[in-house]
């Protein structure tokens, strides 16, 4: 079954990565921040665990609602739903290659955030993956604004 794009709903949006526990879900998170009037969103994992409770802590920090963000494994079906999928990893290779013209996809080479025994240093790591992937999901809901004008 092909997923043909309908132009009269909101494109669907789906970030992917190799765990849904941190990067995938801080996207998810400001993608619904930002894109809740243009996009419907998801995020799913390879191996989907409990969420990093620093990514929440992080997200929280920042003023961000996280009580919608539950990590999910990738299946079938919501490759079929996607119009978008955002990669985020530097190596998309490790990941599923989706097959078809029925989505766009894009890679955000971003590592995982750096994890140490020194929890402030490991905070400051994923406070900066925060900024990147929120940077990046503003310059896409800013693209997406103007696709639509």
């Amino acid at each position: 079954m092909t997923h043909t794009p309908n132009l009269r709903r909101k494109p669907h949006i789906l970030f992917l990565g190799p765990t849904n526990t941190a990067r995938t879900l801080m996207a998810e998170a400001y993608a619904r921040a930002f894109l809740a009037d243009l996009a419907e969103i998801r995020s799913v994992g390879m191996r989907a665990g409990d969420p990093d409770h620093r990514t929440l802590t992080v997200l929280q920090e920042d003023g961000t609602d996280t009580s919608a963000l539950a990590p999910r494994d990738l299946d079938a079906a919501v490759l079929e739903w996607a119009d978008l999928i955002v990669t985020l990893t530097p190596d998309p290779a490790r990941l599923p290659s989706p097959r078809g013209d029925s989505f766009i996809s894009k890679n955000w080479p971003l590592d995982a955030p750096e994890t140490s025994a020194d929890e402030a240093r490991t905070l400051e790591s994923y406070r900066q993956c925060r900024e990147e992937i929120k940077r990046r999901v503003r310059q896409l809901a800013n693209s997406i604004r103007l696709m639509q004008r």
